[in-house]
């Protein structure tokens, strides 16, 4: 009963937040996309129900790996410098035992070996750099998720979440999901 109260606040929660909604244009071959609706100067795209709630559950459940490793560190890049404060501000009452750290710029020197490592990318311009894949491999970060509207050809073996967190409501949904699944026993 609980497991089904949860699912339909997900849910509910992905529906209020504009979640399935893009202000702007997008292919509509995506997979990601459902429909695409012109409007006199309005372009709304739709995005498949079933894409972005996968794509939720794969971060929720990269976010519970992380949070219950005894050693770990985070990782959020994120290019708007508001965004950045945000964040900070949010996760500055996790646990002791979480590492983390929010820049506009990846770090290319070895920070954390041996530790399980998540690379948030939150609308991060990522570009095919085969230097940048050769030194997320070299920090030992295998966990990688991007949260972004490019289309990349090359995935390099990250989940991906197809939004656009240039929308203000939408960076608030990803920041509370960090916020509790990271802070649970803060929260409890």
């Amino acid at each position: 009963m609980q497991q089904k109260n949860i699912k339909d606040l997900l849910l509910s929660n992905i529906i209020t937040s504009d979640f399935l909604l893009l202000d702007k244009n997008s292919p509509s071959f995506l997979r990601y996309t459902q429909f695409i609706s012109k409007h006199q100067q309005t372009q709304l795209t739709a995005l498949d129900v079933f894409q972005v709630i996968k794509s939720v559950k794969q971060l929720i459940r990269s976010l519970q790996f992380i949070s219950h490793s005894q050693q770990k560190f985070l990782q959020i890049l994120v290019e708007n410098k508001q965004y950045t404060r945000i964040l900070n501000l949010f996760l500055k009452n996790t646990p002791d035992t979480l590492q983390f750290l929010i820049k506009n710029a990846f770090i290319t020197k070895p920070c954390y070996k041996s530790v399980n490592q998540l690379l948030l990318l939150l609308n991060y311009p990522l570009k095919n750099n085969a230097k940048m894949l050769k030194n997320v491999v070299q920090n030992d970060i295998f966990l990688v998720h991007k949260i972004n509207t490019k289309l990349e050809h090359n995935d390099w073996g990250s989940y991906k979440l197809y939004n656009d967190l240039n929308d203000f409501k939408k960076f608030l949904f990803v920041v509370i999901l960090l916020d509790i699944l990271l802070n649970h026993k803060a929260n409890n």
